[in-house]
């Protein structure tokens, strides 16, 4: 048998609709080739008699030829597709990073683990609709991988993928690029529409956002309309005339926002619907905004409010995240099984922004449930739950690879833990991903965070004693912190700092500037503080953050007495909070502590306080 063909770039159910009427035509014309293709994918079919052929066999050999085993599963797959495309999930990392990810899923497959061989069946065509045992003694290819990575990230493909890595954004900028939105929530501060018109005039791309940028609601509009929360509407009226003459929509950008984020507070939510943002809306993806919320908000209270607008659809995650016990008991059958109708719009994870959980198209009675339950879980509906677990749902499943107290616990979750471990949920299970059990998992954030009495409380809940624990962790040795990969490259570019300057050893200055050489979290960091001048620290700093430096053989300087002080600060930071390493951002920390010195006189120099850095690493870290 010939091979698969492989998918395009941007699937298209529509060409493919076209692709299987053309067929059909030839077909009946009696075209020597598409009988042949017939015959391969389709050997029931009767070439006798082309007359007869139906569009239907047109359809399933052009599914088959993609590997699907039907046509409707084809179908369904291009609507996920379209679906999770809108997913607002930025891409991080270089192409050599999703190589590593390609690697890393072809390696974990092939040691038996059940995430891998579920996202291959969730996203690979030919495994499209098998369970993740079918997939177990499967070969799986590496443009298989590619695909399912790239999936993974809402990408149609692993072309687009690519393309998105390679693509430059007019609100995500290079490290040391001009953040044009700094500028542009500077100019709306002030009311300034000359300002905004010149930024845009040097930064045309802000007039036409990507369909991510869109999305995520990160766009022109969306800044104007904080800002006329701030400074009123008055004062904003010239900024968002402007706007909507040069096709800004208003209304799109709350429904945006209605869509919500984690942690949305119920005053958002009625602040937005007073600005007439539209609780029906539904969103490119096709879900609608109380479905976002659902899967987005994770405040159940917050939910309530624009579900008190809203018309929800029929489905059972949809009655298990609004708490309505008796919608989810009509979804269940006499034995407490999920019914067909339970089957019908699951939630997609993945579409909404939610990348890790991966429901398969064809799945178990244990997937459906668990699904409600998670749900259940992200909006503190503790009666559901209660209801389900007493009716026999799986709470200890690991169907998506980690137990729902595990989620619970780690996220913080007090209401659903208290309940999960009332309903039986057991505490010494670990998940597939992790080797961390929900009791080892509020000991350890126990351990790092005890002041904090939701932490303190679950620690509770999981059956230890918070002073014992204290107690137990003071006793044991504390291992000094390693200096992490990236600090340790930024400590050898101040080396190289010092010595480009000609000095005996190396200052606090130094440091800075080999953080900033790094680039990441430091830099972005204070460069989040609007007032920074990127464009004339990076003009006067040229000669010291210029990339060829890396390459100079030199030897490693001592550092001058200040030097040391801040990293042995950073040292101690890290010890404090039970870090097994130091990071850049301890540095950072340890480098702005004082209003004096030589890293808050430079960072003044272009408009950073170094006090206002810290107390923002300080709330952070």
């Amino acid at each position: 048998m010939s091979a698969l063909r492989p998918m395009p770039p941007r699937p298209s159910l529509e060409y493919e609709h076209k692709q299987a009427k053309a067929l059909l035509r030839r077909l009946r014309a009696g075209n020597p080739e598409s009988l042949a293709r017939a015959r391969e994918r389709h050997p029931h079919i009767d070439v006798s008699a082309p007359e007869r052929i139906r569009l239907a066999d047109a359809q399933l050999i052009v599914a088959r030829e993609y590997g699907f085993a039907s046509w409707p599963r084809l179908v369904r797959w291009f609507g996920d597709v379209e679906r999770q495309r809108h997913a607002p999930l930025e891409l991080h990392g270089d192409r050599d990073q999703y190589d590593r990810r390609v690697s890393g899923l072809l390696s974990e497959h092939y040691a038996d683990r059940d995430w891998a061989r579920r996202a291959i069946a969730a996203y690979v065509p030919r495994f499209y609709g098998m369970s993740v045992d079918d997939v177990f003694d499967s070969v799986v290819t590496e443009d298989d991988a590619r695909l399912a990575v790239a999936r993974m990230q809402g990408a149609q493909s692993w072309d687009v993928l690519l393309e998105r890595l390679a693509a430059p954004s007019a609100t995500r900028p290079a490290a040391w690029d001009v953040d044009p939105m700094h500028r542009v929530k500077a100019a709306m501060e002030a009311g300034d529409l000359g300002a905004l018109e010149r930024i845009v005039a040097e930064f045309p791309a802000l007039m036409h956002p990507s369909e991510h940028e869109m999305t995520s609601g990160w766009t022109l509009m969306t800044m104007a309309l904080w800002q006329e929360r701030t400074r009123g509407a008055d004062a904003m009226r010239p900024i968002m005339q402007w706007l909507v003459e040069h096709d800004f929509d208003r209304q799109h950008a709350l429904n945006v926002r209605l869509r919500g984020h984690m942690s949305m507070t119920p005053d958002e939510v009625r602040r937005l619907l007073e600005e007439r943002a539209d609780p029906n809306c539904v969103a490119p993806n096709g879900l609608t905004a109380l479905e976002h919320a659902l899967l987005r908000y994770w405040n159940g209270e917050a939910v309530d409010v624009l579900a008190a607008q809203a018309t929800p659809r029929r489905a059972l995650w949809i009655a298990a995240g609004l708490g309505d016990v008796d919608g989810v008991r009509s979804f269940l059958d006499r034995q407490h099984k999920p019914t067909p109708a339970a089957r019908q719009n699951r939630p997609d994870f993945l579409a909404v922004g939610l990348p890790g959980m991966m429901p398969l198209p064809e799945a178990s009675d244990e997937e459906i449930l668990v699904e409600a339950l998670i749900v259940a879980m992200l909006n503190g509906r503790t009666g559901v739950l209660e209801y389900l677990a007493s009716h026999g749902a799986p709470l200890n499943s690991l169907v998506f690879g980690e137990p729902l107290i595990n989620i619970a616990v780690g996220n913080g979750m007090q209401a659903a833990v208290e309940c999960l471990v009332r309903c039986g949920a057991n505490l010494d299970l670990r998940g597939h991903q992790s080797a961390t059990s929900a009791r080892e998992l509020a000991r350890e954030r126990f351990e790092q965070r005890p002041e904090d009495a939701v932490i303190r409380s679950i620690l509770e809940l999981c059956g230890m004693d918070p002073d014992v624990i204290l107690a137990g962790r003071d006793a044991r040795p504390l291992p000094a912190p390693t200096i992490d990969s990236s600090l340790a490259t930024a400590l050898e570019l101040a080396s190289h700092d010092a010595a480009h300057l000609g000095q005996a050893d190396v200052r606090p200055e130094n440091l800075l500037v080999g953080l900033f050489r790094v680039g990441g979290p430091p830099l972005y960091i204070v460069k989040s503080d609007g007032r920074f001048d990127v464009e004339r620290f990076h003009t006067d700093m040229a000669d010291r953050l210029a990339p060829g430096q890396d390459h100079i053989d030199r030897p490693e300087l001592p550092m001058h007495a200040d030097a040391e002080a801040a990293l042995k600060a950073a040292i101690a930071l890290a010890m404090e909070l039970r870090q097994e390493s130091v990071n850049g951002l301890l540095l950072l920390h340890s480098l702005t502590r004082s209003d004096g010195g030589q890293v808050a006189e430079l960072l003044a120099r272009y408009g950073v306080s170094a006090a206002a850095v810290n107390e923002l690493l300080t709330q952070s870290l």
